[in-house]
């Protein structure tokens, strides 16, 4: 089975949302999220939010590679673009394309799904990437580096080291180097479109999780690099940046965490604003059809009188 592009986890019956996953740097479509033989997404999630159908995508995440003939020259928004091509070829042929989505990112994940809703705001309407951005209601964080990574230094030290005997994606390691072009573009770029959108019914659920532990004696992505303040909410996970995606249990503290977080987005979504009159109501309609009108309730050129 191939590493890259999209799988299907759960689908399941009368699903509502897609849940999308998108691994880190070095990670893998299923091993970034499994802990002790626990798929998490597949084995817990999928029972805890069965009206779902959740993704795993894969690409090419790595640094080091032994074989030339395994090297791309990838970019953030070259991965969002094929995500997104994949995922809205399967929401058409499925019926699905205007389900809302809520995606996950671990590390570069995350930065490539930021990119999505920064390169889906500027695409043509109809584009992939358009659609999916728009559709996008809740995105959860797990230790992106938005504003780069000091041990992305590392990240040249083991290049000038391999690239001997070995090839690295360089384009990957710039992305993450401090102040690099297109992170800096993501940088000023995602947070002003999830602002914007965040003044009309397009709102977009934000929480930013990060690491409390370090890694190897290391601080990879800090909580002042992991988030941005007044766009989401930040919390901190009691894990180092490779378990910060990694859970066993259903009563996991940090599992617990990123389920509360869909399920508020999910509940997010299904508020409602009902106006009537000088009055406005907010309800958790559930699907349901709510009369808050006293009098006469217009709808378009139809007006029904009650009481």
């Amino acid at each position: 089975m191939s590493r890259y592009g999209l799988t299907t986890w759960h689908d399941g019956e009368k699903a509502e949302w897609d849940i999308v996953f998108v691994h880190g740097l070095r990670g893998g479509r299923e091993s970034t999220w499994t802990k002790d033989g626990v798929v998490w997404p597949k084995e817990l999630l999928s029972k805890d939010v069965p009206k779902s159908r959740i993704f795993s995508f894969g690409y090419d995440s790595g640094v080091v590679h032994s074989d030339t003939a395994e090297v791309t020259q990838g970019s953030l928004a070259d991965d969002a673009r094929q995500l997104c091509s994949l995922l809205n070829d399967i929401r058409q042929q499925t019926n699905t394309a205007d389900r809302p989505i809520i995606v996950i990112g671990h590390s570069l994940g995350g930065l490539v799904l930021a990119q999505v809703v920064h390169g889906g705001n500027k695409a043509t309407e109809g584009d992939s990437i358009h659609s999916i951005a728009q559709c996008i209601k809740g995105m959860i964080f797990l230790g992106t580096p938005f504003y780069g990574s000091k041990i992305a230094g590392w990240g040249e030290v083991v290049r000038r080291i391999y690239s001997l005997v070995q090839k690295t994606d360089q384009g990957t390691l710039k992305n993450l180097i401090l102040d690099s072009k297109e992170l800096k573009d993501l940088r000023f770029g995602f947070p002003d479109v999830v602002r914007k959108r965040n003044q009309t019914p397009a709102k977009i659920s934000v929480v930013f999780f990060f690491e409390k532990k370090m890694t190897y004696k290391v601080w990879v992505v800090k909580e002042e690099d992991a988030s941005y303040p007044g766009v989401g909410e930040i919390l901190p996970m009691q894990a180092n940046h490779r378990d910060i995606c990694k859970f066993d249990d259903a009563e996991d503290d940090g599992y617990k965490q990123v389920r509360a977080k869909i399920k508020q987005a999910i509940e997010a979504v299904n508020v409602v604003d009902v106006s009537t009159g000088t009055e406005t109501y907010i309800i958790n309609n559930n699907g349901t059809i709510t009369n808050l009108s006293q009098g006469d309730m217009r709808i378009e050129q139809q007006t029904n009188n009650y009481g």
